[in-house]
């Protein structure tokens, strides 16, 4: 599967990289800001997105995944450490796969990009 890896922290982008990568999956980009990620979705056509809901400075994870879901239909997998119930609600007309709680571990990242193979 492909994987558009949207998240600004370098090390956590390096540490999520790794563990797509040792499940078996291709990881086509890494992106830093919801601009960034638009471009890479369009550019890679993923088959789904790790997407980072707070992003740095004024860009959103959330405003990212509802234009990739608009333009191509693109589902994500959304990541943070603060999944409350009025993000969660923000986030459903975006079909999320799944929602995986920072930080990621191994076993929850390999259970939602399970879930997101068996839906695209």
């Amino acid at each position: 599967m492909r994987v558009l890896i949207v998240e600004d922290e370098v090390l956590i982008a390096l540490h999520l990289t790794a563990m797509v990568e040792d499940l078996g999956h291709e990881v086509v980009d890494v992106a830093t800001s919801a601009s960034e990620a638009i471009s890479a979705a369009a550019t890679h056509c993923p088959d789904v997105a790790l997407m980072d809901i707070r992003l740095s400075g004024d860009s959103s994870g959330i405003e990212a995944a509802g234009e990739m879901h608009a333009r191509q239909g693109l589902r994500c997998i959304f990541l943070s450490a603060n999944l409350d119930a009025a993000t969660q609600r923000a986030i459903l007309p975006y079909e999320p796969i799944a929602f995986v709680g920072k930080p990621v571990l191994p076993i929850a990242l390999q259970r939602a990009l399970h879930k997101a193979d068996s839906t695209i």
